[in-house]
C-alpha cells in the first residue's frame, strides 16, 4: 500500500469511518506508522469527526455546514475532506467505529530511525557495512538491508551492524525479522547499541500488538539509566494508560 493509493482511494477516510475490511485496516496500518503524511491525515480526518461530534451533541447542526466548508480547505493540499453524508445512527454513532483506540498505540510504536554516530577510532572504508550506513543514512534502508546482512554474518561481534539490520527491517515493516535481529543484537550482550536496542524492540512488539512484551523490554532498557531513560519511562506510562496489560 503507498500514498498513491491511499489518496486516490480515500483510504484514510475509510479507515476513519470504519469502511476498511480487516486485511486493509492492518495494511494500512503498518503503513502511516512510518508515513508521516498518511499518519497527519487520519489525525486530522478524526479530529475533525470529533468536532463534529461534539457539535451534534450540542445540537448545534447549523456548525455543520460552516465545518464542511472549513474543512475542505484545510485538506485541500492532501486529499477530499471525509464526507457528511447520513450513516445508520447519525453522527455520534458513527463515530464509534473510528479506530482512534488503536491509532493511540499505532502512534506509539512509530519510530525515528537512529543516527548512526561512527566512533573516532574508527576509519571509513569500503567494507560492506561502511557502503550500508552511507545507504542507511539517505535513508535507503531497503538498499542498506544487505549490505548489513553481510556484514553481521562476516562480523558476528558488529554490534552496530547487527542493530542497523534490525532497524532497516522495521523501517520496511518487516518486523518479524526485525524482532528478531533486536534480540540477537541484545543476546551479543554489553554493547553502545544495548539499550536502543532494547527500546526499539519494545517498538517493534508493539507493532505486533504485544503490549506485556513491550512492557517488559522497556523496563530492561529502564533499568540501564542510559540517556533515552526519560523518553522509554515516558512511553512505558503512554502504553500503560492507553492499553494496560493484562494481570
Amino acid at each position: 500500500m503507498d500514498c498513491d493509493r491511499i489518496e486516490a482511494e480515500e483510504i484514510a477516510e475509510k479507515y476513519v469511518t470504519g469502511g476498511l475490511d480487516d486485511e486493509e485496516q492492518a495494511d494500512f496500518e503498518l503503513h502511516f506508522l512510518t508515513c508521516d503524511r498518511c499518519f497527519e491525515q487520519v489525525q486530522l480526518r478524526q479530529d475533525m469527526q470529533a468536532a463534529l461530534v461534539r457539535r451534534a451533541r450540542r445540537g448545534d447542526w447549523r456548525w455543520l455546514a460552516v465545518g464542511a466548508v472549513a474543512a475542505s480547505l484545510l485538506v485541500a493540499a492532501g486529499a477530499t475532506w471525509f464526507r457528511l453524508r447520513p450513516v445508520s445512527g447519525g453522527i455520534a454513532s458513527r463515530a464509534k467505529v473510528t479506530a482512534r483506540p488503536a491509532l493511540n498505540l499505532m502512534a506509539l510504536a512509530a519510530i525515528a530511525p537512529p543516527r548512526y554516530a561512527r566512533p573516532q577510532w574508527r576509519a571509513a572504508g569500503p567494507t560492506a557495512f561502511d557502503v550500508a550506513i552511507e545507504r542507511y543514512t539517505r535513508g535507503d534502508y531497503a538498499g542498506a538491508t544487505p549490505d548489513l546482512l553481510v556484514a553481521s554474518k562476516a562480523d558476528p561481534g558488529n554490534s552496530a551492524a547487527s542493530f542497523f539490520l534490525g532497524i532497516c527491517y522495521l523501517m520496511q515493516n518487516r518486523n518479524d525479522e526485525a524482532i528478531a535481529q533486536l534480540k540477537a543484537t541484545i543476546a551479543s550482550g554489553d554493547s553502545p547499541e544495548l539499550e536502543e536496542s532494547y527500546f526499539y524492540l519494545a517498538k517493534a512488539l508493539l507493532r505486533q500488538r504485544d503490549i506485556a512484551g513491550a512492557v517488559d523490554e522497556l523496563r530492561r532498557a529502564i533499568a540501564l539509566h542510559g540517556p533515552r531513560q526519560a523518553e522509554e519511562r515516558s512511553l512505558l506510562d503512554s502504553i500503560t494508560r492507553e492499553a494496560p496489560p493484562a494481570q
